[in-house]
């Protein structure tokens, strides 16, 4: 659910509350009809509206949907309740671009309370554990003198590479999340802020490792971020990631989890254009989706 908790409109969130019961009660057309009403009293309520055109989708009626949507958008250009990744999910919107920073903040300040819990017991997720293996199988023994953890979340890879490096610093988009990492008290430092900004502050040759688990299923095109992991990253240097993985022939699209999947082939053609030599691209699954394993890929690429 993508709305807001208030409109601001006390009779228009009384009827979102009854849309809510009606949902829940198997009574679709009456909780639409209900929103609609809600959204009449509030009309510049933008997860409003998101909620409204996720509701249209289930029920089939994608053009109703992609209003929605796009109404949503074009009250909050910002994109908080993530009406562009679901606009660009049903193609009515360009992928790169379409998971706006804001949505994946809000996102998470509000997931951080139950990240580990949910993530980690309920969706069997060990994306940072993949990557260990992956590195360690590469070069057993050897350890790392600075690692960088792009999108560090509450530590976990941290946790996972805390006896590997003598250093770790990290940079995340929600300090909820980054509030838990530093009572970890394994990270040097802590960033709020955009990978890419990061990265493009760091000196060229300061790390020998970097690391991403499962932060690119948030970005779409990679092809900067790979550039600059490549200058920061010293002689004999590693820069390992996971991605969700798809079989098309598009680089990279917006799945129905509202997650990115990327293609082998557009990685390797990033990595090759910032001069990285891929040492391993091996299929793997990170987490579990209802039930099921999410088609993946662990990724670990060298710096000659």
């Amino acid at each position: 659910m993508s709305s807001a908790r208030t409109s601001g409109h006390p009779l228009a969130d009384r009827r979102f509350d009854y849309a809510l019961a009606y949902r829940e009660g198997g009574e679709f057309a009456a909780a639409v009809e209900l929103l609609g009403q809600a959204l009449e009293l509030a009309p510049d309520w933008a997860p409003g509206w998101t909620t409204l055109g996720e509701w249209h989708e289930a029920s089939g009626d994608i053009a109703a949907a992609i209003d929605a949507y796009r109404r949503a958008l074009a009250l909050d250009t910002a994109d908080t309740s993530g009406a562009g990744a679901r606009l660009a999910r049903l193609g009515a919107h360009p992928a790169d671009g379409a998971v706006s920073q804001a949505h994946v903040a809000a996102l998470f300040d509000d997931y951080a309370p139950r990240f580990e819990a949910s993530l980690v017991k309920g969706l069997a997720y060990r994306g940072p554990t993949l990557l260990r293996e992956a590195l360690t199988n590469l070069q057993p023994g050897r350890g790392f003198r600075r690692m960088l953890d792009l999108g560090c979340g509450t530590g976990l890879a941290g946790e996972a590479f805390a006896d590997l490096c003598e250093r770790m610093e990290g940079v995340d988009l929600s300090p909820a999340m980054l509030a838990i990492a530093a009572g970890k008290k394994i990270y040097a430092r802590l960033v709020p802020g955009d990978v890419l900004d990061f990265l493009g502050a760091e000196p060229s040759g300061s790390a020998d490792l970097i690391l991403a688990a499962d932060v690119f299923v948030y970005l779409g095109d990679l092809a900067a971020i790979f550039r600059e992991a490549a200058r920061v990253l010293g002689p004999d240097g590693f820069f390992a990631f996971t991605v969700q993985h798809h079989d098309g022939e598009e680089p990279f699209l917006v799945g129905k989890d509202l997650r990115y999947a990327h293609s082998a082939a557009a990685l390797r053609a990033w990595a090759q254009a910032a001069g990285l030599s891929a040492a391993q691209i091996k299929p793997a699954s990170t987490r579990l989706d209802g039930g099921n394993p999410v088609p993946g890929l662990v990724v670990v690429l060298h710096q000659p």
